[in-house]
This record gives C-alpha cells, structure tokens and sequence, in this order.
C-alpha cells in the first residue's frame, strides 16, 4: 500500500478539523469536541511523528490554531485562507473550487482572490 502524499494528509487533516471547529462553534462550552494530533493520528491512521508535522505546516500558515494546553487542541481559521499566496500549493489544495479538499468560506467571508 503506496504511502499517502503530503496534500492528502493535509487535506484529511484539515477536514477533522474544519468539522472540529464546526461542532465546537455551535456550542463553545466544549474544548473537547476539537481534536488533538493523538486523536487526528488514531482516526486517520497516520504516525503521531507525521501528523504534528503538517500540523506545524498548517499552523506555520495560521490555517489551525491550537486551543488549550494539555491536551493541545486544534480548530481551523477560515479567515487565514484568504491571506495564502495563490501560487502556494495549500491555496490551490483548500481554495480552488475544483479541489477535492476545498474549503467553503463562511458567508461573510471575503472571496478568495
């Protein structure tokens, strides 16, 4: 079985996250519906070494943002989106429509350049 790419691992992981945020910001009282990278690596099947390592690439970008301390948890910031450079692989990975992986703005989110 061929290892998966670097935009596949990044785009699952952004998934469990922008779903992460989605449920937290429907009732903020609960940390613990965000996950951590032990539970991105045990859902997605990945080593824990590679899943903090794109998690520093999608947080080195302000895509995710982690949230408390012990455990460290992410969600996603749909606001950074629109400060990738187009020429960046992650714009093309979340922003282009007709990505796999694309990411819907928020309603009064501005539109992706």
């Amino acid at each position: 079985m061929p290892s998966p790419s670097e935009p596949e691992i990044l785009s699952k992981l952004a998934a469990e996250i922008v779903a992460g945020t989605a449920l937290y910001q429907a009732d903020e009282t609960f940390e613990d519906v965000l996950p951590t990278a032990a539970d991105l690596a045990r859902k997605l099947n990945y080593r824990l070494e590679t899943v903090k390592k794109k998690l520093r690439v999608l947080k080195d970008h302000h895509l995710i943002q982690s949230v408390g301390m012990t455990p460290k948890r992410y969600r996603f910031n749909r606001w950074a989106l629109k400060e990738l450079e187009p020429d960046s692989p992650l714009f093309e990975l979340f922003c282009d429509p007709e990505s796999p992986a694309f990411i819907q703005p928020d309603p009064h989110h501005r539109i992706y350049r």
